[in-house]
């Protein structure tokens, strides 16, 4: 399976495509939209007991959302998710869209501990 790139210039974030790069959104704003520059997730009790898995002892883990994204890449329908994004068009608060978007994927991907298909 392909896997697509990220890439992160003069403040802005792109995602690599067959084609070209796409233009996601500027980085301030979707460490914004994701509640800051840093993201916790939660593990419970049995979740904790897996080897690899380096949690505070509550159960938390915080990483670095730049650096986390920065590092990532994603299959084709994450890719074409964001595509069919109009690049300029905003959400209700003003974001652009596709960064608020991207957002929400990711944020739904982090909660879900990986386990979503289209990531």
């Amino acid at each position: 399976m392909k896997r697509y790139a990220t890439d992160v210039r003069d403040g802005v974030l792109y995602v690599e495509t067959d084609d070209d790069w796409l233009e996601v959104g500027p980085m301030d704003e979707i460490c914004s939209i994701m509640g800051g520059e840093t993201y916790t997730i939660e593990y419970d009790e049995r979740q904790r007991t897996m080897d690899w898995l380096d949690t505070d002892s509550e159960g938390r883990l915080t990483f670095d959302v730049r650096e986390t994204i920065e590092g990532m890449d994603y299959n084709e329908a994450f890719v074409a998710e964001l595509a069919a994004v109009d690049a300029d068009a905003t959400d209700t608060d003003g974001h652009p869209l596709r960064a608020s978007v991207f957002a929400d994927l990711m944020t739904s991907i982090w909660d879900s501990k990986g386990a979503l298909e289209n990531a």
